[in-house]
């Protein structure tokens, strides 16, 4: 019913982690309306809540949903810029 390669394909760019996806209302119907516009199937909120989290437990190798990269600079850096940038004698760390 579904087509999964465009589900992967949204999921992606939207950058959205599952559970967060599934869990807000708003974002998930908004996402099903895409999905719909992207293919020309109908589809309800909740059935394609529920294939989303089969597809996250299937997995990539399997055909599932990958694991999104995450923006960050690695651990325990610190920002260069910004409100939360350590700041030293008038200088950014």
């Amino acid at each position: 019913m579904f087509q999964n390669e465009v589900l992967v394909e949204m999921y992606v760019s939207h950058g959205i982690t599952c559970d967060c996806l599934v869990s807000n209302p708003d974002t998930l119907t908004h996402f099903a309306k895409e999905y719909t516009a992207r293919t020309g199937q109908e589809v309800e909120p909740a059935k394609l809540s529920h294939h989303m989290l089969n597809l996250r437990k299937l997995g990539q190798d399997k055909g599932g949903l990958p694991r999104l990269r995450r923006a960050y600079n690695g651990r325990n850096k610190w920002p260069q810029e910004g409100p939360t940038a350590l700041v030293v004698r008038d200088r950014t760390i």
